[in-house]
C-alpha cells in the first residue's frame, strides 16, 4: 500500500510483558541485568515494536530501506504494561525514483506518551537505489577509540530470524536469501534496528537507569551488516551541560572500520 497523503494511524496495543521483553533481548543478544533490576523495558524494544506494527500496516515494498531513526524517551515504561501505539504518516517525498516516507510513532503508557520515535524509510523504484560499496577487509585497520566499552556481535541468520519474530519486522531482505540476492545488496543484511540495539545496550551498560528513563537517539543508517560480519557499537562523550549528557555513537564493521550507523545518544542524569 503506497502512502499518498498525511494521515493518522491507530496501530493497536502491545503487551510489554516480561516474556516479550525477554524475547526481544535474546534476539539482540542483550543479557544486561538492568532491565529486571529496574523493572523497566528497554527503549529500543518499544521503538522496534512500534516500527514492526507500522510496517505491517503500511505493507511497503519488501525492498524498503530504513534510512533515519530518532527515539525519545519521555517517561520509562514498566515491564508488564500494556502500551498503545499510534502514528502520523507524513506525506511522502519523491526524488530520483525514490519515495521517502517519514512516520512519527507515539507509544502511550498509562494515558501519557512514553516513547516517541521517528523513522524514515526509502522505497526504491526498480534499480534506482544506489548502495555504498561494501568495504573490503584489510590486513590492518586503524584503531578507533571509544570512550564507552564497545558492544561486539557477529551477525548470523538465527539472530535475524529471532529478531524478525520479536519485532514483527519480517522484510525478506533480512530472511530470504533468494530475494536478498536479487536486490542491490546482493545478499541478506541485518535489520537496522537490530544493529541500533547494540548502541542502546552500550548506553544501558554505562548509564543504567538514567538511560532507561530518559535516553534518546538520532542516527543515520549508512551501511549494511551482512551475515558473518563482526560489528561493534562505540560511543564518545561529546557534550556535558548540567545533568544532560550527549554522546557521539555509531556501529562499525570491526574488520574494515566501515561505519554502518552514526549519530548521537543523549540522556539526563537523575540527580
Amino acid at each position: 500500500m503506497l502512502v499518498e497523503a498525511e494521515r493518522n494511524l491507530d496501530l493497536g496495543s502491545i503487551d510489554a510483558s516480561q516474556d516479550s521483553v525477554d524475547e526481544y533481548l535474546f534476539s539482540v543478544g542483550d543479557s544486561l541485568p538492568i532491565y529486571k533490576e529496574t523493572g523497566l523495558a528497554p527503549p529500543l524494544f518499544l521503538a522496534a515494536s512500534a516500527l514492526g506494527a507500522l510496517l505491517r500496516e503500511l505493507a511497503l515494498s519488501p525492498g524498503a530501506i530504513h534510512s533515519l531513526q530518532e527515539v525519545e524517551t519521555l517517561t520509562p515504561v514498566a515491564i508488564g504494561s500494556e502500551v498503545k501505539i499510534s502514528a502520523l504518516v507524513e506525506k511522502p517525498r519523491r526524488r530520483a525514483g525514490l519515495e521517502f516516507i517519514t512516520v512519527v510513532c507515539s507509544v502511550e503508557s498509562g494515558g501519557a506518551v512514553a516513547i516517541k520515535s521517528k523513522s524514515t524509510v526509502l522505497v526504491p523504484s526498480g534499480d534506482s537505489l544506489e548502495v555504498a560499496p561494501r568495504a573490503e577487509k584489510e590486513q590492518e585497520t586503524e584503531a578507533l577509540e571509544s570512550g564507552l566499552a564497545t558492544i561486539s556481535n557477529e551477525i548470523n541468520q538465527d539472530q535475524l530470524n529471532a529478531y524478525a519474530k520479536a519485532s514483527g519486522d519480517d522484510n525478506p531482505l533480512h530472511l530470504d536469501l533468494k530475494f536478498a540476492a536479487g536486490t542491490q545488496f546482493g545478499g541478506i543484511i541485518a535489520h537496522g534496528m537490530l544493529t541500533l540495539a547494540f548502541v542502546s545496550e552500550m548506553m544501558a551498560a554505562a548509564h543504567g537507569r538514567d538511560w532507561l528513563e530518559s535516553g534518546g537517539l538520532r542516527v543515520r543508517f549508512k551501511g549494511a551488516a551482512y551475515l558473518g560480519d563482526q560489528v561493534e557499537a562505540w560511543g564518545n562523550l561529546a557534550k556535558e551541560q548540567g545533568a544532560s549528557r550527549t554522546y557521539s555513537v555509531g556501529v562499525r564493521n570491526s574488520a574494515n572500520g566501515q561505519e554502518l550507523i552514526t549519530g548521537t545518544a543523549g540522556f539526563t542524569i537523575n540527580i
